[in-house]
């Protein structure tokens, strides 16, 4: 058993929380990397998973970080996770199991897909982006997301899931703002397999949090790593803001709003804050009159012209100095 309080730093969570995982060791688990809970999230996490429920979708705008909740949840339970990218290609086929050639033999011996494995080991599976998955293919699986035992027609041997079997499921909404290309509607008999959960950004607190801590992770003093946050968090969640057409207050920003064509990821802010410790440290050294904030988001994220000329002004507005300026 692990405590919450403990295992997912959350200093208020009731000290006797515990929720059973795996021992150490395992292959298979994914690595521990600096992360903060969001605890509703993981409260939803934790009941889903305690509850003995089998299958979790997780949906949401492009980056706001499914994948690497339940990656890390997964990191610090001990628990093997089967990681699948899906793509229009993906089949029923694959995540079952199909007969392949032996290298060394050259003869067809039957593999286990990422599912059966799952199924086999009483581990998870998180298929990536699963609304890229043809419709038709996805429903090869519904039956094996309730947990119902199933027979490999190819060999015959049935399959009985392990009680601490788990699937999950992230996707970009069909109808989301940012215009993901390929995403299909499944039907209703394949939704009505999974439990839900919608994963947003995470809190300002949080992500400055997060990001501190890979700065201070990556030797950078801790004061200088919380000033690039901050700026780099606020920033951000206006272009977030921006992106969705929520007010603003602020009139500069709402002029700027239309310029914004996809919001920037969590992933995208933390290449951005290191770049941009790292170019202040090097325009310093050179003496260079130029702002390692603005230049370093340029390496950060690839984004349209007008975009990024907009990206740039929010800098200047939120930092209080512009490109010319040594940060």
């Amino acid at each position: 058993m692990y405590r919450l309080r403990e295992t997912f730093n959350l200093p208020d969570v009731p000290e006797a929380a515990e929720i059973p995982g795996f021992e150490p060791g395992l292959p298979g688990v994914p690595k521990v990397k600096p992360y903060v809970f969001d605890k509703e999230r993981l409260r939803q996490l934790t009941m889903f998973y305690i509850g003995g429920f089998r299958a979790l979708m997780l949906e949401g705008d492009p980056s706001a970080g499914k994948t690497s909740f339940v990656d890390q949840f997964h990191a610090r339970m001990n628990i093997p996770l089967h990681k699948v990218p899906c793509s229009a290609s993906t089949t029923a086929q694959q995540l079952i199991g199909q007969f392949l050639p032996n290298p060394e033999t050259g003869k067809l011996v039957w593999i286990p897909g990422p599912v059966t494995r799952a199924a086999l080991d009483g581990t998870s599976v998180l298929l990536d982006e699963w609304n890229l998955v043809d419709p038709g293919e996805a429903g090869g699986v519904n039956m094996l997301l309730e947990g119902y035992s199933w027979t490999i027609p190819e060999t015959g041997e049935i399959i009985v899931p392990k009680r601490t079997t788990r699937f999950f499921a992230t996707q970009n909404a069909a109808d989301s703002k940012a215009l993901v290309a390929g995403r299909n509607l499944h039907d209703v008999a394949s939704e009505d397999r999974w439990s839900y959960m919608e994963v947003d950004f995470l809190d300002p607190v949080l992500e400055q949090n997060l990001i501190v801590n890979e700065l201070v992770e990556g030797r950078i003093p801790q004061q200088l790593a919380t000033h690039f946050a901050q700026i780099c968090v606020q920033v951000a969640n206006k272009v977030r803001r921006a992106f969705r057409g929520e007010d603003e207050t602020d009139p500069q920003l709402v002029a700027l709003a239309d310029a914004i064509d996809k919001p920037l990821s969590t992933r995208a802010v933390s290449r951005w804050a290191k770049y941009a410790v790292m170019y202040t440290g090097v325009f310093k050294a050179n003496k260079e009159q130029r702002s390692g904030l603005h230049y370093g988001i340029r390496q950060a994220v690839r984004m349209s012209p007008t975009m990024a000329m907009a990206v740039n002004d929010m800098i200047t507005i939120v930092a209080g100095f512009d490109e010319r300026t040594a940060s």
